[in-house]
């Protein structure tokens, strides 16, 4: 084990329901018919991330040769009454309206409530094996946002995070902020690519 460990998550594709701009929790859709993904390291032994399709399908083309471990508590938020539904289909609800207006303090209806979700993303995260030096998770966009909040090296409010499907973060740890469970020293975000061939 090194004295640094490096954490690269990245969100799956996109499904045909986040081309439509649909609310997409827990629905385990595929991706889209029409995504096209290369592979970015043939070399990666192993990947962690959500046991949602869209998820394991990601992996398997970025990652081909990698064997996926599935973390349930990566799920998305599960976002109940307003799962599959667009903005315009929800937009005269009273109980969607209260939730945009306070989505910390108002779940949706048979939905998580917000520190519910982000609890379950944490324990999962904290629960990964801690004698690794690199960490690849393929997960969803609330899932990395949650994340970036908890370990990015300052603390900034969970929307401030703009997490597109074609974009990877990385966040570098000392090893001991690793093993405690401290924030890392730094972040940096890049481009999903191919790795370049030697």
């Amino acid at each position: 084990m090194g004295d640094i460990v490096t954490v690269c998550l990245m969100r799956h594709a996109p499904t045909k329901e986040n081309l439509e701009k649909r609310y997409l929790g827990w629905t385990d859709a595929p991706l889209a018919a029409t995504t096209k993904l290369a592979v970015v390291d043939a070399n990666v032994d192993k990947v962690y991330g959500s046991d949602l399709l869209r998820c394991r399908e990601t992996a398997a083309h970025y990652f081909p040769n990698a064997s996926y471990q599935t973390e349930p508590r990566f799920r998305e938020t599960n976002f109940g009454a307003f799962e599959g539904q667009t903005y315009e289909e929800l937009k005269m609800n009273a109980h969607y309206c209260a939730w945009l207006d306070d989505p910390i303090h108002t779940p949706p209806p048979q939905g998580e409530a917000f520190d519910d979700f982000v609890t379950r993303v944490i324990d999962g995260f904290n629960h990964l094996p801690k004698d690794e030096d690199h960490y690849y998770l393929v997960v969803h966009g609330g899932v990395i946002r949650a994340l970036l909040v908890a370990f990015a090296p300052t603390e900034q409010p969970f929307w401030s995070y703009q997490v597109p499907h074609d974009k990877q973060f990385v966040l570098t740890f000392s090893r001991k902020a690793w093993e405690e469970g401290a924030r890392c020293m730094s972040l940096s975000e890049a481009p999903i690519t191919a790795k370049p061939t030697m």
